[in-house]
C-alpha cells in the first residue's frame, strides 16, 4: 500500500507533484547533511581541530556576497524549472550558468511551454541530463586540470571564456523578452536608467543582486497587472 500523499479536492498539485516534493525535499536534506561529511570525518577521525571564529567570519563574507542571491533565485528560476527540476537544479548548482539555459533550450526545441505539465516532465529530463554532463566535465576537468587550465588562461582563449556568462543568459533572455516583450522589457529599462543616474561603479560594487530583488518584484506586479488588464477587456468583449 502506497505511503504517498494524498491531494484533496481543492489542491493545485497532483499526485505527482506531491511525490516529487516529498523525495526533493529528502534528497536535498541528504545532500545537505553529506557536504558536511569531509568537515565530520576530518573531525572524528583525524583530530583536525575547528576555528570557530574563522567559520564565522568565512560564512559571514560568503553570505553578505551570496545570501540575497540564493533567496532570489529559486522564486526566479522555480517557474522555468518546475518542481523536479528545482530541487535537482538546486541541489547541484550552477543554475542560472547551465540549468535554466539547458532547460529553456530543451523545452523550445520540444515545443513545449514552462509551467505546463509537459514543460515541467522536458525541464526534470534536461536538468537531470545536464547535471549528469557536468559533473563529468567536473571530474575530466580535475584529472587533467594542468592541461586545460593553461590552455584557457591563453591569451587567445580567456577573453571568450571570460563571457560564456553573459553570452548564455543574453541569449535566454533575448528568448523571453520576445515571448513577452512588455513585460520582459521592463526590468532591462529600469536597471538601465539606475546605471545612467548612478553610473558604471554602481553596477562594480555588487549591488546588482539588490536592484535584482526589487526589479522582481517591480516586474511580478507589473505582470499581474497587465494580466488583470487583460482579463478585464476580455470581459468587457
Amino acid at each position: 500500500m502506497s505511503n504517498d500523499p494524498k491531494p484533496n479536492k481543492d489542491s493545485v498539485f497532483t499526485e505527482y507533484d506531491l511525490k516529487v516534493h516529498r523525495i526533493g525535499r529528502w534528497t536535498m536534506l541528504l545532500a545537505t547533511l553529506a557536504s558536511f561529511l569531509p568537515i565530520a570525518i576530518s573531525v572524528l577521525f583525524f583530530g583536525a581541530e575547528i576555528d570557530l571564529k574563522a567559520v564565522g567570519m568565512a560564512f559571514t563574507g560568503v553570505f553578505m556576497m551570496f545570501g540575497i542571491n540564493g533567496f532570489i533565485e529559486p522564486f526566479a528560476f522555480a517557474p522555468i524549472l518546475g518542481a523536479g527540476a528545482t530541487y535537482i537544479a538546486f541541489t547541484t548548482g550552477n543554475v542560472s550558468q547551465t540549468k535554466v539555459p539547458c532547460v529553456v533550450s530543451s523545452q523550445k526545441i520540444m515545443g513545449v511551454e514552462m509551467g505546463t505539465p509537459e514543460g515541467d516532465v522536458v525541464a526534470t529530463l534536461a536538468t537531470g541530463v545536464c547535471s549528469l554532463v557536468t559533473t563529468l566535465e567536473v571530474a575530466i576537468g580535475m584529472i587533467f586540470v594542468n592541461v586545460i587550465y593553461g590552455f584557457l588562461q591563453s591569451p587567445l582563449v580567456k577573453p571568450g571564456f571570460d563571457n560564456i556568462l553573459p553570452a548564455v543568459l543574453g541569449a535566454v533572455s533575448v528568448l523571453f523578452i520576445s515571448k513577452m516583450p512588455k513585460v520582459g522589457f521592463v526590468p532591462y529599462a529600469l536597471y538601465g536608467v539606475f546605471l545612467f543616474i548612478m553610473g558604471k561603479s554602481f553596477d562594480e560594487r555588487s549591488y546588482g543582486i539588490y536592484c535584482m530583488l526589487v526589479l522582481i518584484v517591480i516586474t511580478v506586479g507589473f505582470a499581474y497587472f497587465m494580466r488583470k488588464r487583460s482579463a478585464e477587456k476580455a470581459k468587457s468583449q
